[in-house]
């Protein structure tokens, strides 16, 4: 998964985020329907408050992290999140959907695949990250020590 860590000595510096961020998926160029289903059973053991539409919900990632999340058919967008957890499962639920995540300044894809699929705009804007095999969740405090930044 994604991660970004923002560690001050040995205690996890809760940071949130001044900005939002969008998923979406694009094919040939053009913006793509999302699964629901797929956001559905990524997001469901993460969501705080969900209704029967998933269409705005509260996660909480494992280390405590919250996020507001709001999903249509061509997007999701996240709000108000803090580093940690959150950025894994958004990162989990992006790897699953086949989808960009779309920052103010740029996007970031996990394939070449994607990078083919974006609008020719965006492609400019990019970086392409590897996505891992590590389940979202707390780290371990050898992986803490590890990663410090």
């Amino acid at each position: 998964m994604i991660t970004i860590l923002a560690w001050h000595t040995r205690k996890q510096r809760v940071t949130r985020m001044g900005y939002g961020i969008s998923l979406h998926r694009f094919v040939d160029g053009e913006p793509e329907a999302l699964d629901e289903r797929v956001v559905r059973e990524t997001l469901a053991p993460y969501a705080v408050e969900m209704g029967e539409d998933v269409e705005e919900m509260l996660i909480r990632a494992v280390d405590g992290g919250e996020a507001e999340v709001n999903v249509s058919a061509d997007g999701i967008s996240v709000h108000r999140f803090p580093t940690g957890g959150v950025v894994d499962v958004i990162a989990e639920l992006a790897n699953r959907l086949s989808a960009a995540i779309l920052l103010p300044d740029g996007a970031l894809v996990s394939s070449e695949e994607q990078r083919a699929n974006l609008p020719d705009g965006l492609r400019d804007m990019l970086l392409l990250i590897e996505m891992t095999d590590r389940p979202c969740g707390p780290r371990s405090a050898h992986d803490i020590d590890a990663r410090r930044w």
